[in-house]
């Protein structure tokens, strides 16, 4: 198939970059999807038909600007059957010539097919598209995390005690488990869903086991493993403070960290389902303020220079994505780098938002905690409100809910810290809604590009060129309205079960306490 490279592309479309011209059409869904029907082959004995691309995490400009790793979910179907299924495939591209067709050869040279289970295998699991000078990787195929297909063919064989060792002496599983992928970052990491039937010896008592295992492409998982045993809190959570995803062990053969699956629901799904949002992020916001000061000390520093790198970053990635937006980033990374300073430091997460916050009942655990470090507590309770008002991943929820449940957060949140910290939160607002901008980019959801305007606006209001930030009084009129003005205002943000207790943390059909599917699964890095 003969792919053309448009020399001129209209306003408003994906970002020209000299250095990947091809990007022009591995970004466009529609071409992809002709692209891969033409090149994807097979495997013997399977025969199916896409029918859907969708792009869901792009890393453009990786490693020093040398390389785009683009993953798309293909929506498969078997003609014989009718049976659909979702596949994983990446492709990569380089600036520099021919590496992509290199890779490509000595990947197949290991055989890699050998490597992946019969049931996982739909497409060959490593291709070259040379119009487009691409590497195609198939899941769970991947050059830097060799061992998914061990993982996904029984090499977690290990996990499942881990799983049965919570229940009494003398339980056994009970038929074979189930192993659902959740996450997948290419060359970074993995998680999957692992569900286990299970029975007393004795016949008195069967139930399914959850848990989650999330595969590293180094000894991340490890480290994480030693972290949460050491913040883990004697006792469990007191009435109104934090709880950490519990670790179940580690298993180095395959680089793949254990955890138990959170209970309740994450404040994500409350706000996508209607449920009591502003209740649920009140309990947060008091759980966090607990965590910020009174979690153990944490041997990992992430101080304001290494803040400032990340925001220099963010910045860099959204005037990339969309130019006419490159002045407004530049100007709130340059008015951040001026006016940031040191604060004493704190347990932080490092990655505090919605989907990592899960409620039940009045209990509130944190998961995802690959990066949890010392640094501002300020920066925690900026990433969470910038998540929710910025509305990532939470496109189909009204401004006015997102900005209310934000303002919920934020006042609950500085009711339970010293006073002087909230002066320090324009800044850092500012700051976590230019990466919150650049990770609208990186999902590639429709309408991300009017999303980032809107998120870069945003951000630019917290921090206007020569105001005094060391003041709250003088936060722009709109950042302020955003935090002070309509919490609690809005009686369809706040919804009680008919009997008067709150819905958070429960199934809508049944009131009865159930996990949301996340556990404690998201890849960071």
């Amino acid at each position: 198939m003969s792919v053309h490279l448009p020399e001129t592309r209209a306003p408003g479309t994906y970002p020209a970059d000299p250095d990947f011209p091809q990007l022009d059409v591995a970004a466009d869904p529609g071409r992809m999807l002709d692209v891969f029907r033409s090149h994807l082959k097979p495997v013997p004995g399977q025969s199916y038909r896409i029918e859907g691309c969708t792009p869901f995490r792009f890393r453009c400009r990786q490693s020093g600007g040398s390389r785009c790793v683009l993953q798309y979910t293909l929506h498969l179907v078997d003609p014989g059957t009718g049976r659909t299924r979702d596949q994983w495939v990446t492709g990569v591209i380089y600036t520099r010539g021919g590496e992509a067709e290199r890779l490509w050869r000595e990947m197949r040279a290991t055989d890699p097919r050998s490597e992946i289970p019969e049931e996982w295998q739909t497409f060959e699991p490593v291709d070259f598209i040379p119009d487009l000078d691409m590497l195609v990787q198939v899941f769970p195929c991947d050059r830097k995390l060799r061992q998914l297909g061990h993982v996904l063919g029984g090499g977690c064989a290990a996990v499942e005690p881990l799983l049965l060792g919570r229940q009494a002496p003398g339980w056994r599983r009970a038929g074979k488990p189930a192993f659902e992928p959740t996450r997948y970052r290419t060359e970074l990491g993995a998680a999957f869903r692992l569900s286990v039937d299970a029975h007393a010896q004795d016949g008195a008592g069967r139930e399914t086991l959850r848990g989650y295992v999330k595969v590293y492409r180094n000894e991340r998982g490890s480290q994480t493993l030693h972290l949460l045993r050491a913040m883990a809190r004697p006792g469990g959570a007191t009435a109104g403070g934090y709880s950490l995803i519990q670790p179940l062990g580690y298993v180095a053969e395959t680089r793949a960290l254990v955890l138990e699956e959170a209970q309740g629901e994450s404040l994500q799904q409350i706000l996508l389902r209607g449920g009591d949002a502003m209740t649920a992020a009140r309990l947060g916001a008091r759980a966090t303020a607990d965590f910020h000061r009174h979690a153990p000390p944490i041997p990992r520093p992430h101080d304001l220079r290494d803040q400032l790198a990340d925001i220099r970053k963010a910045a860099t990635l959204v005037g990339w994505a969309v130019p006419e937006l490159q002045p407004e980033a530049d100007a709130i990374a340059a008015t951040l780098v001026r006016d940031l300073r040191e604060a004493p430091p704190a347990p932080i997460h490092r990655d505090l938002k919605p989907d990592h916050v899960f409620i039940s009942g009045p209990r509130v655990t944190f998961i995802d905690l690959d990066s949890v470090a010392m640094g501002d507590p300020v920066r925690d309770a900026a990433h969470m409100f910038a998540y929710v008002i910025g509305r990532a991943g939470l496109e189909v929820i009204p401004h006015e809910r997102t900005r209310a449940v934000g303002a919920a957060f934020v006042d609950e949140y500085f009711a339970n810290v010293p006073e002087d910290w909230c002066a320090r939160f324009p800044l850092h607002c500012a700051g976590a809604l230019l990466e919150v901008a650049s990770g609208i980019f990186r999902h590639q959801r429709p309408g991300w590009r009017q999303q980032m305007v809107e998120v870069v606006a945003e951000a630019r209001a917290w921090c206007p060129p020569g105001a005094d930030h060391g003041d709250p009084r003088a936060w722009p009129g709109r950042a302020r309205e955003a935090v002070h003005g309509n919490a609690g205002k809005n009686p369809e943000v706040e919804r009680r079960s008919p009997d008067g207790d709150s819905s958070i943390g429960r199934d809508p059909e049944t009131s009865t306490t159930r996990p949301f599917h996340t556990g404690g699964a998201e890849i960071t890095g």
